[in-house]
């Protein structure tokens, strides 16, 4: 049996952690070893105490946490910059959100460190859905949403800049604790004021988790919504859950493009993020009205290109969850976050933790499953992911 263990994250800004107490105690129970670098559940109000009273080992540090654990369970991808892959050894199992399709550096490192990577976004179930990316999806959904009604009524440009409004962290910190309430569309009518898109027109590109809940929001928000989806049956089922004033389609011509005030990008499918508009367009656009555009997909690339200030095409240039929103060139306001569910790390956390737990267990027990063979996209320093190839080339 494999020991578990639990590090405590170390991309900048990642509030999440892997596994919750009450994971950990379900965990304990089923006879696996659990291992939990101090302090990685704080900062979603998690103590070690907590971890501890749930039968978890607490370490001091990453480097011990290595050493004695096989199967590191983590929420985001590997910090190369930070020199996080020293620890990886051939004999770990890294199971997390990889995103090797980002970044040339993170594929080459884990390739020479020999372990075997499986993601959390390439696990699909029997009816072919993502179950462990879904509920971080639908998080990233509800922001998304937020974020359209929070920078059109409390954010203005400044220079190259974007200011925020007198009353615009009272404001962020109401719908950070009404959360759970705006994931199932039911924002109080105080906070649907504040955040209003009323007769705003949203266009979001995707119609899977992220695009169907961040339309559930804009909606309860007052917008026109017109969701673009390539995909017949689920164009069938967006049609069918009947929002208000919302259209489907499968493709968007420019001149819709024009009129829009928001434009979500939530497009990924198990490979990197398709580019739905190109920066020719982008910038015609932009010239009718200045846009909002929110690219949840920026983790795998993007579905739209930033082009940064100076006129420069900036595919690395990130806002963070403290400061989401950047000026473009063509006047936007962009919102190119990479892990936009750490602005409600508790939720979120609780939310991962719950779908991942099953399958640690698997993997700690060296149950069989294929959903979890097929996830592997690194293995004893091969690329086995075909997506992960045709990424970099």
């Amino acid at each position: 049996m494999l020991i578990i263990g639990v590090p405590k994250e170390t991309k900048d800004q990642e509030n999440r952690v892997a596994l919750t107490p009450r994971s950990v105690s379900s965990l304990a129970m089923s006879g696996s070893k659990v291992v939990v670098e101090t302090q990685a559940g704080a900062k979603s109000g998690f103590s070690d105490d907590e971890y501890s009273a749930a039968g978890a080992t607490i370490v001091g540090s990453a480097a011990e946490l290595y050493a004695r654990a096989q199967l590191i369970v983590k929420v985001k991808e590997i910090q190369v910059s930070k020199g996080e892959h020293l620890h990886i050894k051939p004999q770990h199992i890294i199971f997390g959100f990889n995103h090797f399709e980002s970044s040339n550096e993170l594929t080459d490192a884990a390739v020479r460190s020999r372990a075997t990577f499986i993601s959390f976004e390439k696990v699909v179930d029997e009816n072919g859905q993502t179950p462990l990316l879904m509920p971080m999806s639908r998080i990233a959904g509800a922001m998304s949403g937020i974020w359209a009604g929070f920078f059109h009524n409390y954010a203005f440009r400044h220079d190259k800049s974007i200011r925020l409004k007198t009353g615009a962290d009272e404001i962020k910190s109401k719908f950070i604790e009404g959360f759970e309430h705006i994931m199932n569309a039911r924002i109080d009518s105080n906070l649907r004021r504040m955040l209003s898109l009323q007769d705003k027109t949203a266009v979001i590109f995707g119609g899977g988790s992220v695009g169907e809940t961040a339309a559930r929001v804009c909606s309860a928000l007052g917008a026109k919504i017109i969701i673009v989806e390539k995909r017949e049956v689920r164009r069938r089922y967006l049609q069918e859950i009947n929002l208000p004033r919302c259209s489907v389609i499968a493709a968007a011509d420019p001149d819709l493009l024009r009129s829009a005030h928001v434009i979500i990008g939530s497009t990924y499918d198990k490979e990197k993020a398709g580019r739905m508009i190109d920066e020719k367009t982008l910038k015609e656009i932009s010239e009718t009205r200045k846009k909002i555009i929110i690219d949840v997909a920026v983790d795998q690339g993007g579905n739209f290109p930033y082009v940064n200030p100076a006129g420069k095409h900036s595919p690395s240039s990130t806002g963070t969850i403290l400061n989401p929103a950047q000026v473009d060139y063509f006047g936007n306001i962009f919102i190119r976050v990479p892990n936009i569910p750490s602005i409600v790390s508790r939720y979120a956390s609780t939310a991962l933790s719950a779908m991942i737990t099953e399958y640690v267990s698997d993997i700690a027990h060296n149950a069989p499953r294929p959903e979890l063979a097929k996830a592997i996209g690194i293995k004893d320093g091969k690329i086995l992911d075909e997506a992960i190839v045709k990424a970099h080339g």
